[in-house]
């Protein structure tokens, strides 16, 4: 009667940071004899920094909960190589591990893990799926991150924690990567990419032995090592002697998955960014569909993985550590082409697998028989010399006829796509194709070259990656600015100081209708905020992304948005700093470009990244639309419908405003106006710390219940970085209105003229008559502009109500705001003089002329700045002729 497993145990680990030791322990057990017991041993090459010992002795802080987190990760990966002897449906947790647990997600993410990075084991072993377990999960969910509470925190009790607190807990202080190195030439080329960039590497590497016997790595790897120039880090991973023995199944287990933790790991016990991989698109596609499943041998490798690996870590272990694939854009076939530029590799690199079956270096690096080697013939044939080629493999692979079938399959017209970690059939056939005239001679060829194509497609840069803002320029060589005005000036100057090796070119609307058809000859797109994400072809990123990526780690972020106010609140947070003597600067949509202040700015590291400021950034909505990171502090004003043209529904202008939350971790604040319903609403799936502000009465020279409120977001804002109300009562009452702003531009032949341009909403405008109403009598005003679809009827009661007989009509939209005109005295003109003129004759003494549009500005002008500067030249040069 067969032995049948009935149960596998994660029964316990134990960590050692003293002398650099984790040990893991497994069980198998099965109904009729006594279980395997199962020991795995990891050996850390460095002395643990410590403050990492200290701190898991005390088994209270946040670190401790991170590394305890990322052992039980490790404990569940690590024991897949030992399940899968005999796979089994029952799984349980040891009484020492069983007291930590797992989230719902978490153990769908495991679920997910075992199910597809098992899915070869599966189909070879001719399993089913159902063997397989469904972790159990706690319906409590553990907070294993932080240790603040989440929800509405009261101003007083965040005061406390001081902007020192703040700095600690949201600047990550490591300067470097760890980059997984494997021997292969994706790997290599990667590092070489890297070190472009000026980043601190580390080579990282797994040593894999059994009970220290015998090493299942070659010296390949360190081979490699030393030809890139990096210092390394070897990890050992030493494996139960019992793997040796004959078992009920065995077969393929995720490995890039093992590799992924056991990066983060590191990461985390010697504080480094993250781990860096080399994997590249190709992996994406599967084998073969099996029981309704696609197998696919890379499964670990793909984007797939990737995705949810980081969701995993950022929600589990850390939000700062970083995974991700430098080569994602890639096919392998590109990857393949760069590797050329690397002669000095050449002979020494290797994926052949026969590689990493002994301890010592072998003579031969390829085996010239399994399906690595011939792919990776294929695609270097297209692009190296014919006898440079043969002396890499010493052997012409095309020649040797009994390769006939493994060519085909790996090619696509055979029988099936081999089990190993080979590429696309499009990309195969496309360099066989490319090396055709080399080679035509040759039996491979002479069989095949006719049944098959190329796809240029192949060599295309691909969208999906994770790729991080600060290192895309040192793998994409040619990149568009599309959209060339103020901040697209700004890209190009920064592009040219720090990457000078880019190919640079330009696409704006002023070139003409096909301007965007120029993004087929680049890698990469800077997109500037006007452009609609929705016309960019190629891979993109924005000047709000790149300034982030440089500025996120090292400072403090505080980002303002809202549908109107954002402009004076983060004028208010910046001089509320300021004055109390913080190194502040005031970035974004108010004017300056924020690459401009990369590159006005002297900073010691290598691509012009300061360090310990705080940045003020004023966010649009268009800036939010495809933002990257989230502020360390979140400010949003109000909202209200607006740029329903750009965001096409205001679902999507929501959403966009929402993105400025996205990103953030437990530790980051969100400051929101408790009057907003849709905000509440918001709170109810954030992670981090909620802060409710209220109007505050302060005294300011500011008009309006609106300012009232942006004065309560402001010293929120305050109080979470120590600044008392006190302090900020100074900087309110001096702070002056910002210009276009209900700006009092004086009074002239006895009419007060105010400038409200910066009103280009129905609900802005009502605002703004809401707010001089209480000082004065409102009998003339000026609307219209740009028609993007706003529902005028609140505004036209609010004109009645308040008696405002005069009206400018400027068009396209001065013609929908009023349904009925009876009872009005109204000038329709696009002349900003002729406007002000009217007003002149039509406005009493002591009474109010306000420019305040509800509508955009660009039907008539350049913006609201212009609008809003004409308005103030006439107002001064016509009181001269008039009264």
């Amino acid at each position: 009667m067969e032995n049948k497993a009935i149960n596998f145990e994660f029964t316990s680990y134990e960590f050692k940071p003293e002398n650099g030791r984790v040990i893991f322990n497994y069980k198998t057990e099965f109904k009729d004899k006594e279980p395997i017991i199962w020991k795995e041993e990891l050996i850390l090459p460095q002395n643990i920094p410590a403050e990492i010992i200290e701190s898991y002795k005390n088994q209270s802080n946040v670190k401790y909960k991170q590394i305890n987190k990322i052992l039980q990760s490790l404990h569940i990966i690590l024991g897949i190589s030992y399940y899968k002897f005999y796979p089994v449906a029952n799984i349980s947790f040891g009484p020492t591990v069983r007291t930590i647990g797992l989230s719902k997600n978490e153990a769908e993410f495991w679920n997910v893990v075992y199910k597809k990075g098992l899915g070869e084991f599966i189909y070879r072993n001719k399993l089913d799926f159902k063997k397989l377990p469904k972790f159990p999960y706690d319906n409590v969910i553990h907070n294993l991150i932080g240790d603040s509470e989440l929800g509405i925190q009261s101003l007083d009790s965040l005061s406390v924690a001081g902007q020192a607190t703040f700095r600690e807990n949201n600047i990550l202080t490591s300067k470097s990567y760890l980059v997984g190195v494997g021997g292969g030439k994706d790997s290599i080329v990667g590092i070489e990419l890297l070190k472009e960039s000026k980043e601190n590497l580390l080579a990282f590497y797994v040593q894999t032995s059994i009970q220290s016997k015998n090493n299942l790595q070659s010296g390949l790897v360190d081979e490699v090592i030393k030809l890139t120039g990096l210092n390394e880090f070897k990890l050992q991973r030493v494996l139960d002697t019992k793997v040796l023995d004959n078992h009920q199944y065995n077969g393929h287990i995720p490995i890039s998955a093992i590799y992924a933790f056991l990066g983060i790991f590191t990461s985390t016990i010697y504080n480094y960014k993250g781990f860096i991989v080399s994997n590249e698109y190709s992996s994406n596609f599967g084998n073969v569909k099996y029981k309704g499943q696609d197998i696919n041998h890379q499964w670990s490798k793909t984007f797939e993985f990737e995705n949810l690996f980081n969701k995993y870590i950022k929600e589990n272990i850390s939000n700062n550590l970083e995974y991700f694939s430098i080569l994602r854009p890639f096919y392998e076939i590109k990857i393949a082409e760069m590797f050329t530029r690397y002669s000095k590799y050449f002979y020494i690199f290797s994926s052949c697998n026969q590689n990493f079956k002994s301890s010592e270096s072998s003579k031969v690096k390829w085996c010239g028989k399994c399906a690595k080697c011939v792919f990776t013939f294929i695609l270097l044939s297209a692009f190296l010399p014919k006898k440079q080629l043969i002396n890499i493999f010493k052997n012409n692979l095309y020649k040797e006829e009994n390769l006939l079938n493994l060519f085909k399959d790996i090619l696509g017209i055979g029988k099936l796509k081999p089990f190993d970690c080979v590429g696309t059939f499009n990309e195969a056939q496309t360099a066989f194709k490319l090396a055709q005239v080399k080679y035509k001679n040759d039996f491979i060829m002479r069989q095949l070259e006719k049944k098959l194509n190329i796809d240029s497609s192949i060599f295309k840069i691909q969208k999906e990656n994770l790729v991080p803002e600060k290192l895309i320029f040192t793998i994409f060589k040619k990149v568009l600015i599309i959209g060339y005005g103020k901040e697209g000036i700004a890209s190009k100057k920064y592009l040219q100081k720090f990457f000078p090796h880019l190919k640079i070119g330009i696409a704006d609307s002023k070139q003409g209708r096909g301007y965007l058809d120029k993004q087929l000859n680049y890698d990469i797109a800077i997109k500037t905020p006007g452009i609609k994400k929705e016309l960019i072809s190629i891979p993109y990123t924005t000047a709000t992304n790149i300034f982030l990526s440089n500025v996120v780690d090292d400072n403090i972020v505080i980002g303002v948005t809202g549908s109107k106010g954002k402009s004076t609140t983060a004028s208010l947070i910046y001089q509320i700093l300021k004055d109390n003597n913080k190194d502040v600067e005031l970035l974004g949509n108010i004017g300056k470009p924020m690459l401009e202040y990369l590159l006005e700015k002297p900073f010691d590291s290598a691509q012009g990244r300061p360090q310990n400021k705080i940045f003020v950034l004023e966010l649009s909505s268009y800036q939010l639309d495809d933002i990257k990171f989230s502020p360390h502090i979140a400010v949003v004003t109000n909202l209200f419908p607006e740029h329903l043209d750009y965001h096409n529904n205001l679902n999507n202008y929501y959403n966009a405003k929402k993105n400025i939350i996205k990103f953030q971790n437990k530790n980051n604040y969100f400051v929101y106006n408790k009057n907003n319903k849709l905000l509440d609403k918001w709170v109810k799936d954030y992670n981090g710390n909620a802060v409710k502000f209220e109007n505050s009465n302060l005294k300011s020279n500011l008009l309006g219940e609106h300012n009232s409120s942006n004065i309560g977001a402001s010293v929120a804002v305050a109080k979470i970085l120590n600044i008392s109300e006190e302090l900020c009562a100074k900087s309110i009452e001096n702070f002056k209105s910002l210009p276009h702003r209900l700006e009092y531009i004086g009074q002239y032949n006895n009419i007060n003229f105010y400038d409200d341009a910066i009103s280009t909403t129905p609900d802005s405008t009502i605002m703004a008559i809401q707010a001089l109403c209480k000082i004065g009598k409102i009998t003339t005003i000026f609307l219209g502009g740009q028609d993007r679809g706003y529902d005028f009827r609140k505004l036209e009661k609010i004109l009645k109500k308040h008696n405002i007989k005069n009206i400018v009509l400027f068009p396209d939209s001065g013609n929908k705001i009023l349904k009925s005109r009876k009872g009005f005295n109204i000038l329709e003109t696009k002349s900003m003089k002729q406007a002000v003129d009217f007003a002149y004759k039509n406005t009493g003494n002591n009474e109010i002329c306000l420019l305040s549009c509800a509508s955009p500005s660009y039907s008539v002008w350049k913006n609201f700045e212009e609008k809003g500067d004409l308005f103030k030249k006439f107002v001064i040069l016509l009181s001269k002729n008039e009264k």
